[in-house]
């Protein structure tokens, strides 16, 4: 027979473990199904405990009532929760497979819709525009909101075909890992370009995260910052204040700048240079 371990200590660091392992889980479940994490976190806990009230679900996960009634309203609108009608009313979660189907379903609608009208759009855009398109003045954008953040980056890291550095904390990487950004790097490295990162930790449960970001090199150094800092060979960058606030918690709260101004990005990309010279590489296997 086993013999149980009784040493409180163990006992804590088990249930910190467990606490993590199920925000992981939420946040990679949220992002697929394009939710915020505090949505993604009360669809996990219904899941749980099963059918439950509003109310005694604000209690348990210390939510305002006021926000929690909201964030249910909008589950049951996109099909992810369900009501009952009996008095009081219980929120029941829709099934994980259920609910990504959904997904697949709204997105690929989505999707057709694009496809079938984007060329008439462009023409009849092209029609009323008598302008050249595009701009060789220096364009600053303020960015609001992590999936926005992400969008853009992805978006910047896929066309990329040059040098493109990557300095951000281990907490940002783990986030990255459940975006869509590891299959933009890869993109950008089959059409010839190269994706230096540089964090803060090589911790070895962190590998796996580190790892799955796809990039060329990985190297472990200190961080000029708690934000996150992106350098497109002189050509483009990003800048966030911080990507450690709130624990994931509010992900609206992140805000990136983005550049493509000439002495901002030349100097942005010197600093990224120097930061890989003297970082030190990470042993991925």
């Amino acid at each position: 027979m086993q013999k149980q371990d009784l040493n409180p200590k163990n006992f804590k660091k088990d249930e910190l473990g467990m606490i993590e392992h199920i925000n992981d889980v939420s946040l990679e479940f949220s992002s697929m199904l394009g939710l915020d994490f505090q949505a993604g976190q009360i669809y996990m806990n219904l899941l749980r405990v099963g059918p439950t009230t509003t109310g005694a679900l604000a209690k348990e996960m210390k939510i305002d009532r006021n926000k929690i009634y909201r964030i249910i309203d909008d589950l049951v609108n996109s099909g992810f929760v369900s009501m009952t009608l009996s008095s009081p009313k219980l929120c029941i979660a829709t099934e994980p497979q259920n609910a990504i189907e959904l997904v697949l379903h709204k997105k690929k609608k989505e999707i057709d819709k694009i496809n079938k009208s984007k060329k008439e759009i462009i023409e009849k855009i092209e029609s009323v525009v008598a302008a050249p398109l595009g701009t060789s003045i220096p364009t600053f954008r303020v960015i609001q909101g992590l999936n926005n953040v992400y969008s853009s980056i992805g978006m910047s890291i896929e066309h990329s075909k040059g040098v493109v550095y990557i300095v951000t904390s281990i907490k940002d990487i783990i986030r990255m890992y459940h975006s869509d950004i590891p299959e933009k790097i890869k993109l950008s490295i089959q059409n010839g370009g190269k994706v230096f990162v540089i964090t803060n930790s090589d911790e070895k449960k962190m590998i796996p995260y580190i790892k799955r970001l796809n990039a060329t090199e990985v190297k472990i150094g200190k961080l000029p910052s708690n934000g996150r800092i992106l350098a497109f060979e002189n050509k483009q960058m990003f800048m966030s204040d911080s990507t450690n606030a709130h624990d994931f918690m509010d992900e609206s709260s992140d805000i990136s700048l983005c550049t493509d101004a000439t002495e901002m990005t030349h100097n942005i990309s010197k600093l990224c240079q120097f930061l890989w010279e003297v970082s030190t590489p990470i042993n991925l296997k």
